[in-house]
């Protein structure tokens, strides 16, 4: 498939969801938030991210990108799953700020300790590297998608949890 025909590819619905290994190991030289003493998402080091382009959305919920020189570990071409968020129930809403935010740009991707779900796809934190927005919390704080169940850890998790909550309060988006 051409990469012009991947970039049309984006389905009606987007759905996030998080499938945790029992283990699974980082490929080397990715930037690991839980190994870089990093607290919060607002912390994170853009120049060590690794670099890809965003063509489109994929079933269930992935998005596809292209990493133009990608290092040991990851292809040219991987599926990704935003870490962290759960839009199983509310994908309009996220879906249009995907599209908005991220859908044929360049983004900067931050891993946790655990990198790949059991499918085979990328786990990561998104960011924009214009403002450093991390996506995935953007859509939290918005309103746009709900932290991932209980008991599924990652870095971020205490401050996913917080904005979560502050959405919630202030009825934003699927808390109205």
């Amino acid at each position: 498939m051409s990469w012009r025909a991947r970039a049309c590819i984006v389905p009606a619905a987007l759905i996030l969801v998080l499938c945790l290994p029992a283990s699974a190991e980082s490929p080397q030289g990715l930037y690991r938030v839980d190994l870089s003493g990093v607290g919060s998402c607002y912390d994170a080091d853009l120049s060590l991210m690794l670099p890809g382009h965003v063509y489109a959305y994929l079933e269930p919920g992935a998005l596809e990108m292209f990493f133009p020189q990608p290092p040991s570990g990851i292809s040219r071409w991987e599926r990704v799953i935003l870490l962290g968020d759960e839009t199983k129930d509310f994908a309009g809403d996220a879906s249009r700020y995907i599209a908005e935010a991220v859908l044929g740009r360049d983004v900067l991707l931050a891993f946790d300790a655990v990198s790949r779900n059991s499918a085979g796809a990328l786990l990561a934190y998104a960011y924009l590297p214009d403002d450093g927005t991390c996506v995935n919390l953007k859509l939290i704080r918005d309103g746009c998608a709900r932290v991932v169940a209980p008991g599924v850890s990652f870095q971020f998790r205490e401050e996913f949890d917080m904005y979560e909550q502050q959405a919630r309060d202030k009825r934003k988006g699927i808390w109205h």
